[in-house]
């Protein structure tokens, strides 16, 4: 499965910088939404609970849909697929308002959850094939990507403070117009080989993209950096819902908010353009594992501050080192996979991220609901400390069995 295709030349390849843009305007939608949802869901009176059941709505379709929506990717064409998702992610998003209920909300975060995830997953594919899983090139892609998550939020945040949720997601809507026009720069030959006509039936599940793309984790280090990725998606659901809600308990304004919940993807872009000199001296799958636990440990500590600059650092602290694991993540799968599969790649691990995040706030909210907020940070960062210890046993059994291979066919 293993590729070792070089890298497209990046000077030389017109229109690069486009591709490293679709990065920043489309995952910055996902933070910027899940700091709004909970917001508009206070303003309306919604529990705990059904805060931590709206934010895992956004993850419902994408469980199901993001490897099929992958491989029509692959097939169609990643740039014709991600311009039509992000142009109706631009007109769906402004329904929240007109919807305040929390129905409207569950109704409308499974749609453009899915929207949003699914420009995401085709920013991915058109880096994985631009740079062939390079971690240079993939620290850079993920500074400009994490980069738009410190905007994002932040203008999100502000937007909410001074002009409401129709300035809120209006931010959000104007944010997927601006990916439009960033994709329809995207050159035209990233989409080689793909159908120059779609139909209804390019667009249909086919049992066998679900087949060949969970058969990717017959590739043990793939299925151990899948795993990884789902467990830093969990706690990236934690952080960008029920962190926010905390701050929004102990009375910190929404520009606030937005701006510490920013830092933490600010601090991450930082982190993502060390990774390349970070991993000569670590081996990336180590450095996935032990960053992930880090974010973890530092994230759980917020409920012991209260303070803004405290708050402030424990998020720049989550950023580093969720910023360090982030890029490695997409370098090990990228580098595993074909070039022709990197969208079926993807649309597996935004599967078992969407995993992740439909059901740790769902858990979460159950456990605040019933006791209290620092006790759901507490129980859910235990449980995902005690995974990544396993996973740790588990990468040193791949790894060694990888080295006895390597011994007897040298």
């Amino acid at each position: 499965m293993t590729t070792n295709n070089p890298p497209i030349n990046h000077r030389k390849t017109s229109g690069h910088w486009a591709i490293f843009a679709t990065g920043f305007f489309s995952l910055s939608q996902i933070p910027m939404l899940t700091l709004i949802v909970p917001l508009w869901a206070l303003e309306i009176g919604a529990s705990a609970f059904w805060i931590g059941m709206a934010i895992s709505m956004r993850a419902l379709l994408s469980l199901f849909f993001s490897i099929q929506i992958g491989a029509v990717m692959d097939r169609v064409g990643t740039r014709k697929v991600t311009l039509c998702l992000a142009l109706c992610g631009s007109i769906t998003v402004l329904l929240y308002p007109l919807f305040p209920s929390i129905t409207g909300i569950l109704i409308l975060q499974v749609v453009v959850g899915f929207l949003h995830v699914a420009t995401w997953i085709g920013a991915q594919a058109l880096v994985g094939r631009l740079t062939r899983g390079e971690p240079q090139m993939m620290g850079r892609f993920t500074f400009l990507a994490t980069l738009g998550n410190f905007l994002g939020p932040t203008l999100a945040g502000a937007a909410f403070d001074h002009f409401g949720p129709w300035g809120a997601f209006g931010i959000v809507s104007l944010w997927s117009l601006v990916l439009v026009m960033i994709t329809m720069g995207v050159p035209k030959f990233m989409d080689h080989g793909s159908k120059s006509r779609v139909s209804i039936i390019d667009m249909l599940p086919r049992w066998t993209q679900y087949t060949e793309g969970f058969g990717l984790l017959r590739v043990p280090l793939i299925a151990y950096v899948i795993v990884i990725s789902a467990l830093l998606a969990g706690t990236y659901a934690m952080r960008h819902t029920f962190f926010a809600v905390y701050m929004a308990e102990i009375n910190f304004t929404k520009t606030e908010i937005g701006f510490i919940i920013g830092c933490i993807a600010l601090s991450g872009s930082v982190a993502g353009l060390f990774v390349g000199t970070l991993s000569r001296w670590l081996q990336p799958s180590w450095l996935v594992l032990f960053a992930t636990a880090l974010s973890t440990i530092s994230f759980c500590m917020a409920p012991l501050f209260s303070g803004f600059w405290s708050l402030l650092i424990v998020a720049c602290a989550t950023g580093i080192f969720s910023g360090t694991a982030f890029p490695m993540i997409l370098s090990v799968l990228t580098r595993g996979v074909e070039t022709k599969h990197q969208g079926l790649s993807v649309g597996l691990r935004a599967t078992t991220n969407r995993i992740a995040s439909l059901t740790v706030p769902i858990v979460m909210g159950a456990i605040v609901a019933k006791y209290t907020l620092a006790t759901g940070f507490f129980t859910m960062g235990t449980i995902i400390l005690l995974i990544v210890f396993v996973m740790g046993i588990v990468l040193t059994k791949i790894l060694r069995h990888q080295h006895n291979q390597q011994e007897l066919n040298p």
